[in-house]
Parts: structure tokens; sequence; C-alpha cells
């Protein structure tokens, strides 16, 4: 942590943690094997489905459904542990005796393991555009302004989403990392709540309908979890767009908005439980012991 201390610029202490944190993702061969093996899903899902033969958009809709999954799943490896490994080392008690606040902390650890994120999920995905442009019809080439034609724009325009997307997951898997107090804990918990992420908004909204919620909310429901936030938003900015009229498939506003406060109620989890978790320990154990014995 040298040069943590240095005053005058507010944002040093948030850049040394960043740096640190960073040469300890890329002291980490295994998230390269995660990379290289989101590659080979996303390659094997595309020569099955065939969508890239046929262009962007068809590539988009066969890549869509695992995308749901993996990009999760790559946000809680990623993240499950961001935290908890400076607690378990003890290295946590000595940053907190440097003058960075748990907040600079937080923002430090996020943003190094955002751009290792970024780094493991969008390359594959870019790479896979790649292939699509260099095996798809010629007309995929056409950089489309207008509705009814397939466009590398579209593919890019879900590359973007794939970030709001992947940060609410990283987010909460960095959450998790906080909260639990082991790294079987935090397993524990990082699977119940990517399970709970991936099915739990779909559940909901199939119970929402079947106890007689109209149709014509199902926009403003869908956006609510981020599996569907990010689903209706692939619908209505990039597969929508192509054909003539798009319907309304998520409520845009809603959708971004929920993306957005994932994410910050996931670095907000984190602080606090950084900041307070001790005197919430001792209150509990004070609660605790206060009850009577069964």
């Amino acid at each position: 942590m040298r040069g943590i201390g240095k005053t005058g610029d507010r944002t040093a202490p948030v850049a040394t943690v960043f740096r640190r944190e960073l040469a300890t993702v890329l002291r980490t061969p295994g998230y390269g094997v995660l990379a290289l093996g989101l590659f080979v899903v996303l390659g094997g899902t595309l020569a099955v489905g065939g969508g890239g033969r046929t262009g962007f958009v068809p590539a988009v809709v066969d890549l869509l459904s695992v995308t749901e999954v993996v990009v999760p799943l790559a946000a809680f490896v990623v993240g499950y542990r961001a935290l908890l490994v400076d607690a378990e080392s003890g290295e946590l008690a000595v940053i907190r005796t440097y003058p960075v606040s748990v907040a600079g902390y937080v923002a430090g650890v996020v943003l190094a393991r955002t751009l290792a994120f970024l780094a493991i999920v969008v390359v594959p995905y870019a790479l896979i555009g790649g292939v699509v442009w260099a095996t798809a019809a010629p007309d995929t080439g056409i950089f489309a302004t207008h509705s009814g034609v397939d466009s590398p724009l579209l593919y890019l325009r879900f590359l973007g989403l794939l970030v709001p997307f992947g940060a609410a997951y990283l987010s909460l898997a960095t959450a998790v990392s906080a909260v639990a107090s082991s790294r079987r804990g935090a397993v524990a918990i990082a699977v119940l709540a990517l399970v709970a992420g991936v099915l739990g908004g779909d559940l909901a909204l199939l119970r929402s309908l079947a106890s007689g919620t109209p149709p014509s909310a199902i926009p403003g429901l869908l956006a609510s979890a981020p599996n569907g936030a990010f689903r209706g938003l692939v619908f209505e900015g990039v597969i929508g767009v192509s054909f003539a009229p798009a319907g309304e498939f998520v409520d845009v506003g809603r959708a971004v908005g929920a993306l957005l406060g994932w994410t910050v109620g996931g670095l907000v989890v984190s602080t606090m439980s950084l900041a307070y978790g001790d005197r919430i320990g001792v209150l509990f154990e004070g609660v605790r012991a206060r009850l009577p014995s069964p």
C-alpha cells in the first residue's frame, strides 16, 4: 500500500487500492481460463444455433439465453471473494490503519474487479462478433441507420448492454464477499444469490400474472430484476429494432434504473458491512444473549 498516505489528492487512496487490486487480479491465471471457457461456450452456442451464419441479430438471439447465465456466473466468480480475501488474510486490518475510507477502499476494489470482469466477458463476445462478421451473409456488414436491416451497430449495442448487466451482478457479488464470514459461506451465499437473480425475477413475474396482474404491466414488472431488465433492453434496443414496427418489450427507464439501483445497492451493502459489521455483530450477539434459552 505504498503511497496511500500521501495528502492533497482525495483520489490517491482509491487509485492505490485500485492498482493493488488490479495487480492481484493479474496474478490470478484462473481468470484467463474463465475467459477462454466463456469463448468456447459462446462459440459452441453459436455453432449449434446457426444464427452466426445469418447475421448479428440472429447471433444475439442465439446468445441471449446463455448470456443471462454465464455473465452473472462470471461476475460472481470475479467478485465473490473480492473483499473477503483481505479480511481472511488480515490485510484489511492493516489497510484500515492508512488514511483510506471504507468507501474509498470498496471503490478501488470494485473498479479493479470491474475492469477484470470487462476483459473476461467483453473480449470473448467481441471475438464472437468478429467471427460473425467474417462468416455471415454480406449484408450484415451494412451499418444500418434504420429498422429492418441487420448491422454491426446492433451487436455493439448488445456489447454495451453487457456492461451495466455485469456491473449489477459484480456489485452483488462484492456485497456477498463483504457479508460472508468464510470462503465456504461466500460460496453458499453466492450460489443462492445467483439462482435468485437468474430465476427469481421470472418466477415472480409468472406468479404475478397467475394472480391476475394484467399483461399491460409486464414491461414494468420485467424491468425490476437484473435479468429481466437486461433481456428487455436487448429486445428493445437490439432485436426489436430490426423489425418494423417494434413493440414495447420493457419500460426502458425503469430497466436502466433497476440495473443502476442493483449496482448502487450492492456497493452500499459492501460499504456498510465493512464499516459497521463489527457493531452489528456485537448487537446481534447481545440480542441473542437476552433471548430465553430453548
